[in-house]
């Protein structure tokens, strides 16, 4: 092989590596960037799933009064009811 050749050849193979390392870099980069971004899902679906808790927790403490309410005006009724029967 002619040193032209060789010198080209060796040029090709410096340029090739410098390819594949800089690829190799990148893919590393994307890769971590890509686990901070999963990280980050994953605690925003814990917060939400936190917030979704405590909604369910006051919607139910919000509903609770009312339905004492309605088993109060059951029993009321139930005891006008007995005593204020229509007179036969």
């Amino acid at each position: 092989m002619s040193e032209d050749r060789l010198d080209r050849l060796e040029k090709i193979v410096e340029s090739n590596s410098r390819s594949i390392q800089a690829l190799s870099n990148s893919i590393a980069y994307f890769k971590q960037e890509w686990q901070k971004d999963r990280k980050g899902i994953y605690e925003l679906l814990g917060r939400l799933t936190h917030s979704m808790s405590d909604f369910y927790e006051i919607q139910s403490d919000f509903y609770r009064p009312f339905n004492q309410i309605d088993e109060r005006q059951l029993k009321i009724t139930e005891i006008l009811d007995r005593f204020l029967k229509p007179q036969e």
